[in-house]
């Protein structure tokens, strides 16, 4: 299934934009574990902006550095080829801290650490509130195109973002209920989000 990638005049137009559900649920206890976990995507600025929300009291957050193995915890997670002729792609995995892990690669082995192959970096920002149906905590993400021209190898005014992979999962390994929801289905077996054959489709609004 396609879905929009909308491009926005600015940061006020894509938080007032709405959220999508996450409802595939993998790998499930005998007592499932189902958060409310949101996600929105668009280009602000020629950035590729994601935000992600879950409704959790006390999401776990034991981890507190780049690159630690933040999807122990509560994790909310951001995984996108951004361009249709490459298949390497790119997974950030946020815990409510704003500590995050990110790596970049075709498959899900052999992944190298995005600080290894260039100093600039995604921008991870955590917030928490409450509203309506409870309390809840996110992650902005933004992605520049300069990041990825150095990742790919590309020159930045020849991207363009007519067209992206990508999914969005919520996710919890060390939790008291391990739990793995996905905005895209996933079919392999656990732990399978490393799946860009799964990832949905996104393409610029005409």
């Amino acid at each position: 299934m396609e879905n929009i990638l909308r491009f926005y005049n600015n940061f006020n137009e894509f938080f007032a934009s709405e959220y999508t559900r996450l409802e595939s649920f993998h790998w499930e206890a005998l007592e499932p574990y189902r958060p409310a976990a949101f996600f929105k995507l668009g280009v602000v600025g020629w950035e590729l902006v994601a935000s992600l929300k879950c409704y959790e009291k006390l999401p776990k957050a034991v981890f507190k550095h780049r690159d630690d193995p933040v999807y122990r915890d509560s994790c909310l997670e951001f995984f996108v080829a951004p361009f249709e002729f490459r298949e390497e792609y790119i997974n950030i995995e946020c815990n409510s801290c704003g500590a995050f892990l990110c790596e970049f690669g075709a498959e899900k082995q052999g992944r190298t650490l995005v600080r290894e192959l260039t100093p600039l970096s995604p921008v991870v920002e955590p917030f928490s509130g409450e509203d309506s149906s409870g309390v809840f905590w996110g992650v902005n993400i933004r992605v520049s195109r300069e990041l990825l021209a150095e990742l790919y190898s590309l020159n930045k005014n020849d991207i363009s973002f007519s067209a992206v992979r990508a999914n969005f999962y919520k996710c919890g390994d060390d939790c008291d209920i391990p739990h793995y929801l996905a905005f895209s289905p996933v079919t392999t077996l656990p732990p399978g989000f490393h799946n860009p054959k799964c990832f949905a489709f996104f393409k610029k609004e005409k």
